[in-house]
């Protein structure tokens, strides 16, 4: 149970391992305790192949919220959303930057809304490409009234299958999650869930 971590005569403690098998490669996850502290150590073996990694536990949560991000994209495009990433996916820099806001088509001047307005407003994936803010401005009038509507496209303006729809209250958005996650808008199933910027 115990082993020295790179030779340097501290003993390591296993706190949690577990393993998965991913296509053909064996994933072993270890998370481990020495007189240094907490880390994981991420193990990919293929074939005769080993490589390993090892992130501190200073290092966890941003782990985590990478991969949380990365799974959220993929759950996206998985549920049909179409182009929503752009051209950047699969570009990571691990340094955190500012994220550039995607352009919009409709709504208000320069896309740009109120501060603190959050909890007004829901994110609807997979939509059609040929859906328009006004359509989805339409689509949602039923939930409450609607401040606006946009479809998030490239800079070619081609949709991105996905937009926000912005309320004049939470309950407009509460209305839309509860009422319009699963609709169907210009023949496909939409989803809908909070904002989360």
């Amino acid at each position: 149970m115990a082993a020295p971590l790179d030779g340097a005569g501290v003993e390591d403690i296993d706190l949690c391992r577990s393993s998965l098998l991913v296509e053909q490669k064996r994933i072993f996850l270890n998370l481990r305790e020495n007189a240094r502290g907490r880390y994981l150590r991420i193990a990919e073996v293929t074939g005769s192949n080993r490589s390993t990694i090892i992130i501190p536990s200073s290092g966890l949560m941003q782990l985590r919220s990478l991969l949380d991000e990365f799974i959220e994209h993929d759950n996206g495009v998985a549920m049909g959303q179409q182009a929503m990433l752009g051209d950047n996916y699969g570009a990571v820099d691990m340094k955190k930057k500012p994220v550039r806001k995607p352009r919009r088509a409709g709504g208000l001047e320069n896309g740009e809304g109120t501060e603190g307005d959050e909890d007004r407003k829901v994110f609807v994936g997979n939509l059609s490409w040929s859906t328009n803010s006004e359509q989805l401005k339409n689509h949602f009038d039923v939930c409450g009234e609607v401040v606006r509507a946009d479809v998030f496209t490239e800079r070619s303006g081609r949709s991105r299958g996905c937009g926000i729809v912005e309320f004049t209250s939470p309950d407009g958005a509460h209305n839309a999650m509860m009422m319009m996650n699963n609709s169907e808008l210009d023949g496909r199933s939409i989803f809908v869930r909070e904002d989360r910027g």
